[in-house]
């Protein structure tokens, strides 16, 4: 399953790539809360906030548990006491991919430096 980021999904909205088509159709793509919400903000209109939504329905849905956020709290102080900042937002995404098993696919350079303390955060690239 790959977990694929808002800027991968804007990008490939904006430009397609017979590539990028390819990951789509060939594997389990995965979203969460957060993405969807980076992405559905973007929409300019109800029509468009309804097609990206319908859009967005056809990947599987990661969410968060009340525990979840606990643990979360405990990845964040891994971070930070390695010397690291990244946005929450992102710090979320990894922390889902990790705990679903997911690749992440994304252009966001915080992934990577993250990816130096978790060894267990895979990234995906074409």
């Amino acid at each position: 399953m790959i977990l694929v980021d808002t800027n991968v999904i804007i990008d490939f909205w904006d430009k397609p790539t017979e590539e990028a088509k390819s990951v789509f159709e060939e594997n389990e793509i995965a979203t969460c809360g957060v993405i969807k919400a980076e992405l559905l903000r973007g929409s300019n209109t109800d029509k468009q906030f309804t097609q990206m939504e319908e859009a967005l329905n056809d990947f599987t849905y990661l969410s968060f548990f009340e525990k979840d956020w606990i643990d979360l709290s405990k990845f964040f102080i891994t971070l930070k006491q390695n010397g690291l900042t990244v946005p929450f937002q992102d710090a979320m995404i990894a922390y889902l991919a990790i705990k679903n098993k997911c690749q992440i696919w994304t252009n966001d350079k915080h992934f990577k430096l993250m990816q130096v303390i978790l060894p267990e955060l895979k990234l995906f690239s074409l």
